[in-house]
């Protein structure tokens, strides 16, 4: 080799160790004939082909101290799986290799001379960076459709990121050859949309007063006596978003007080309240900017959903009871019950800002209960076998305790509730709501589905197929709900070569 090459393995640099004689990388392809002899006829007949282990060899020498060198060589190059290989002469490719067996060392010099055998079992370098395919224009417009270049010679494996922009049904993803087919959610709904089926009745933004009660709500009593009082401000971040925060909690009491905001449900275009229903809501709730009180401050929040009883249908409570330290504590109540508890962690500080998928989402859907919280990844089901109960109000009360130094950001960003005229789960069309994110790939040998990072599987239709495109230039086509905006799409992947 007229040029010195290095060589990385496994993020360790191999030219600390040694000095690489030479490269038989080769041009390999990976496979060998199959065929059939013909009797009495020249040739064979063809009848495909086998794939085989691809390898090749680099001669090296040992930069000195040859037993020290061969000690950190076999650290390194003991390995249980294939690992990052990549050399200097080409540095955006990168092979996933395993050494080979023994590597003989001739130590006939001070220096010591050998070969690795590096085997690549899936037959293909990549490229270093991910390259990335969007149906997003520069000026914002999204298209329902991807164009894919691919550089590779090789298929490319991408991987799906999708936000939604509003309610969806289903998102399909198909390729101009047809040979790509992929579907999440229920697509029972490419033709229309029944609106009796699922009806949101209302999204409340809380940039301006959207007309909630004051101080008048249902709220758990998560000790002997909470109070509600005092007012809250309105901060208008940009068209359409922005929070509401206390600015007053009032004078201190022997417990938890504070302001309180509730909505009066409204019925659905038939008149109806519901008895089964899904909300979704942002908050914060954290100490950022508290500077160096922030280990000082305590608070109390709390999304309480009631029945036409003004008795308790479901509440979920985060607390910081913890003077001397940032510990947040998350609950939740089933009626009067408190059926979860998780105390002293940093999890449940959260900033719900808008585009974030960092919200909570609580459905009652025939006889249970669940609680999704979204910004942590976690899933959460409770048993309510009761019937002919009917959400009637929601109430949001931020809290401070006695007079100690409430929580910096303490706060409520949006609400929204939609009724649900069917018992089962499954039955719900908008299986996807305006701001959730749905991601799927394969990563090593298992294939994932997330919604908002939380596992998601049961969304993949079981006849989906991987995502992948062919060398060169191809496109992939989007299908979603009649009645949805278009959702924005990403897919990335590292373009695939023969070795």
């Amino acid at each position: 080799m007229s040029k010195i090459i290095t060589a990385t393995f496994n993020g360790h640099d191999l030219s600390d160790l040694l000095i690489i004689n030479s490269l038989k990388r080769g041009v390999r392809l990976g496979r060998t004939l199959n065929s059939k002899n013909r009797k009495g006829k020249k040739g064979v007949d063809f009848l495909g082909y086998s794939s085989e282990l691809i390898s090749f060899n680099m001669a090296f020498t040992f930069k000195y101290n040859i037993k020290e060198k061969r000690e950190l060589l076999l650290e390194i190059l003991n390995v249980v799986d294939p690992k990052p290989l990549v050399f200097s002469d080409n540095p955006n490719k990168i092979y996933y290799a395993f050494p080979q067996g023994d590597i003989n060392i001739a130590e006939s010099s001070a220096l010591g001379e050998g070969t690795i055998t590096w085997e690549i079992p899936d037959g293909v370098s990549y490229s270093i960076q991910n390259y990335l395919f969007t149906n997003k224009a520069t000026d914002g417009e999204l298209f329902d459709y991807v164009t894919i270049n691919n550089p590779g010679s090789e298929p490319i494996d991408l991987e799906l990121s999708a936000t939604f922009k509003s309610d969806n049904g289903f998102l399909g993803i198909e390729s101009d050859t047809g040979t790509v087919r992929s579907l999440f959610g229920d697509m029972e709904e490419i033709d229309g949309y029944d609106y009796e089926i699922s009806e949101k009745l209302f999204d409340d933004h809380f940039n301006v007063p959207p007309g909630w009660v004051l101080n008048n709500g249902v709220v758990p009593l998560v000790t002997n006596s909470v109070t509600q009082q005092g007012t809250f401000g309105y901060t208008q971040e940009k068209a359409g978003e922005g929070f509401a925060r206390p600015t007053s909690y009032g004078p201190p009491t022997t417990s938890w007080s504070g302001p309180s905001l509730t909505k009066v449900i409204p019925a659905d275009s038939e008149g109806a309240y519901p008895e089964n229903w899904t909300a979704a809501f942002r908050s914060d709730f954290n100490t950022d900017g508290g500077g160096k009180t922030k280990a000082n401050q305590v608070g109390h929040q709390s999304i309480t959903f009631a029945d036409q009883n003004n008795k308790i249908i479901v509440s979920v409570v985060i607390e910081d009871n913890t003077l001397s330290a940032e510990k947040s504590d998350l609950a939740i109540y089933i009626r009067n019950k408190r059926v979860y508890d998780s105390r002293n962690t940093t999890s449940y500080y959260v900033t719900a800002r808008p585009g974030s998928s960092n919200h909570i989402k609580v459905a009652k859907i025939g006889n249970k209960i669940n609680v999704e919280l979204a910004f942590i990844g976690r899933k959460l089901s409770f048993d309510f076998s009761e019937s002919d109960i009917f959400l009637r109000k929601v109430t949001f009360y931020s809290a401070r305790y006695k007079a100690l130094l409430p929580m910096q950001n303490n706060l409520i960003r949006a609400l929204n509730v939609s009724k649900h005229n069917v018992e089962k789960w499954e039955e719900i069309p908008n299986k996807f709501m305006n701001g959730d994110k749905l991601t799927y790939g394969k990563s090593d040998r298992n294939i994932y589905c997330r919604l908002n990072e939380m596992n998601a599987l049961e969304m993949r239709d079981v006849g989906s197929t991987l995502i992948t495109a062919p060398p060169g230039e191809s496109i992939l086509y989007l299908a979603y709900s009649s009645f949805s905006d278009t959702p924005e799409v990403t897919l990335k992947g590292k373009a695939r070569f023969i070795i």
